[in-house]
């Protein structure tokens, strides 16, 4: 430990010399202190360790907080000043607490964690300051030093979160972080051990750590699941309004779609790692089913195939100067029930503006249906085409379907192929209007992995399929297509819904929407427009599931935003007999708005409630709303602020039987 060789001349209060090197001094000089250290050597343990302290009220940015945290904690370990201890923790749980301005580093109130500049790094950053939580709480559990109430808020938000965002190998039951959450980490293999490896925490520590936090704070089920490896699983949908960002979980798979705004930021290029991931944020939609579909294929595969995202066929031209963007306008984000979702992203290319579209994505049960309106592009060469990436990912077996008939697929060249149905490893893809133009690929494909990172793994050989459609086909300009993945699905049952489609998409003129039989429609109302009437859908009831006869529900919206509408009979409780209820959930994806009104009005064809009505009598009647009430009426939304703005507020909306209107109230 040779001090003296330390040159300590340079400015004391930078990094290297507040946070970096005491980072590493003060854990040796910990290990060493009840050795033989020399008196010299003691007192140099303590002088590198008093940089961080003296300067700690400086800010290193969140990591850099944590770790000068972290060195003044191992400082009043080494001189047992109880004082320093103290003061550190709480600096420590401080930084572990909400963050709730936009694209702030830290955790956000909706469990995502944002680092670089509204970066969603969950999976890397957030899972540093995780273990550093970890590490401390679980040696303060039950003394004074215990994170305080802020801090239990914070982290347990962030562990439940946390918990979305991570899926199982179902061949190794190992867990990983979804790709959207750890940044540029993608372009590591996992043989190096990166975010891309494993979640990199101990679930078991984590466990003793929360083992106080109570009430509010609780997270075992969290824990329970996460230590079962996926055998225990989270079902159900989630937005992460902070980060642009919708996770939808059901049994036989996990969903997750990351877009881009402007208070987000798609990805980045850090030293020499991600020099290709322009694409990243913009749209991704990762499907997982048996966890092994984007497994070390980052090297090899097509970057300009991000799946789930619309873009110009290889433009912009991938380059490390061209990778970290924020978003350019601001109507993007999410809506959701904890059941069913919506995401919305009013997208401009970030670079050049070469592209710019509408997309939602409905996540209304079993399956997710695309929306796209709207598609314009300039300064795009004739020959380029428009194209939405079905999906880009390891080989699967069995081979590819379109329209029920097996595609032979050449190991050299793509494959072009027409129909209104695709399937290959196990996911589904349906068009609802014109059919899909597809170019699919199949193969050996080669890359490096040092040449998209510091890796040192060097090249990879590896058998990878893609799939898109090309949006302006006909080269007509009618550039609005709608589709729907079904992961997890038969071919069988592929075909059934290519027969009798569950969903249906109901878009109007500066509107997407879509309805399920299942009893629910969710509605996209876009920014701008020249009249009101823009603003109102009429739906069919029996598209819903609301009616089996006539009979409409026009939606009409006060602003634009997103809004889910689900239908459900009473509980039988007292008071409750026989009254139909709607659940409207709304969201402001601008994130700017105070308050929002949508109003519904039902309309039926004389002879639909009689009829409705011996139905009931002569079973127990299980559609969402069933009856054709003639009534109209008025929601108004008071729109949550702050960190919370964005997060979806619902209202109840009970149809009493016999009642010429809806009584309304707030849904706990």
């Amino acid at each position: 430990m040779a001090w003296k060789t330390l040159n300590l001349s340079r400015n004391p209060t930078s990094s290297e010399l507040a946070v970096l090197i005491p980072q590493l001094s003060s854990t040796a000089c910990l290990l060493a202190r009840d050795g033989h250290l020399s008196q010299e050597q003691h007192k140099g343990c303590i002088r590198l360790t008093e940089r961080t302290y003296d300067n700690i009220d400086r800010s290193y940015g969140t990591g850099g907080n944590l770790t000068a945290a972290n060195s003044a904690v191992s400082l009043g370990l080494f001189t047992n000043n109880v004082t320093i201890v103290e003061s550190a923790m709480k600096r420590a749980f401080s930084v572990m607490t909400f963050s709730d301005e936009a694209m702030q580093d830290g955790i956000h109130r909706d469990g995502s964690f944002l680092q670089h500049d509204g970066v969603l790094y969950n999976g890397n950053y957030g899972k540093d300051l995780l273990n550093i939580f970890i590490q401390l709480q679980g040696e303060a559990v039950g003394t004074r030093f215990a994170a305080n109430d802020a801090t239990r808020e914070a982290m347990s938000t962030f562990i439940k979160g946390n918990e979305w965002m991570i899926f199982t190998d179902l061949k190794t039951r190992q867990q990983h972080w979804d790709f959207n959450t750890i940044g540029r980490f993608v372009s590591f293999p996992t043989k190096d051990l990166q975010a891309s490896a494993d979640i990199n925490f101990n679930v078991t520590k984590l466990a003793r750590a929360v083992a106080d936090f109570d009430g509010p704070y609780n997270v075992n089920d969290t824990i329970n699941r996460l230590k079962s490896n996926g055998t225990k699983q989270l079902i159900g949908n989630r937005g992460f309004w902070a980060s642009d960002y919708m996770v939808h979980r059901r049994p036989s798979f996990i969903i997750a779609n990351k877009m881009l705004s402007t208070r987000s930021t798609n990805s980045e290029l850090v030293n020499g790692a991600n020099p290709l991931g322009y694409h990243l944020g913009q749209g991704t939609l990762f499907t997982y089913v048996d966890g092994t579909e984007y497994a070390d294929i980052w090297a090899s595969w097509d970057w300009n195939l991000i799946p789930g995202t619309t873009v110009v066929r290889n433009r912009p031209f991938l380059a490390a100067n061209k990778v970290k963007y924020q978003g350019k306008r601001d109507f993007v984000g999410v809506v959701s029930d904890g059941h069913v979702g919506a995401a919305v992203e009013d997208y401009q290319d970030p670079l050049d503006a070469h592209i710019s579209y509408r997309k939602a994505w409905f996540y209304l049960g079993d399956a997710v249906l695309v929306s796209v309106v709207d598609v314009q592009t300039k300064n795009a060469s004739d020959d380029a085409p428009i194209i939405t990436v079905l999906d880009n990912r390891a080989k699967a077996d069995g081979g590819a379907f379109v329209d029920g008939n097996k595609i032979e697929l050449s190991t050299n060249r793509d494959t072009r192929a027409v129909g209104s149905a695709l399937w290959y490893g196990g996911n589904g893809y349906m068009t609802y209007d014109a059919p899909f133009h597809l170019t699919l690929s199949e193969g050996e494909r080669t890359g490096n992995w040092s040449a998209i990172s510091t890796s040192t793994a060097g090249s990879a050989r590896v058998p990878i399929f893609s799939a898109y459609t090309t949006v302006n086909e006909s080269k007509t300009g009618a550039t609005s297509s709608s589709y729907a993945v079904f992961p997890a699905i038969s071919p069988e049952k592929l075909a059934q819904e290519a027969r009798q489609p569950s969903w249906k998409p109901v878009n109007g003129e500066g509107i997407s929407g879509a309805a399920g039989q299942q009893g629910i429609l969710s509605v996209v109302f876009w920014p701008g427009g020249r009249s009101d009437h823009r603003r109102s859908l009429i739906v069919n009831l029996a598209d819903v599931g609301w009616a089996r006869g006539s009979g409409t529900v026009k939606v009409t919206a006060g602003q634009p935003g997103v809004y889910l509408i689900t239908g459900g009979r009473g509980t039988g409780e007292e008071g409750d007999k026989g009254v139909k209820k709607l659940v409207v959930t709304a969201a402001d994806p601008t994130q700017k708005l105070e308050t929002m009104t949508l109003g519904l009005e039902f309309t039926a064809s004389p002879g639909d409630d009689d009829e409705e009505e011996e139905e009931e009598e002569e079973e127990a009647n299980t559609e969402a709303c069933g009856v054709a009430v003639k009534a109209e009426f008025r929601l108004a939304f008071a729109l949550p602020k702050g960190g919370m703005a964005g997060s979806s507020v619902t209202r109840e909306v009970v149809l009493a039987d016999g009642m010429s209107g809806p009584r309304s109230r707030d849904k706990a």
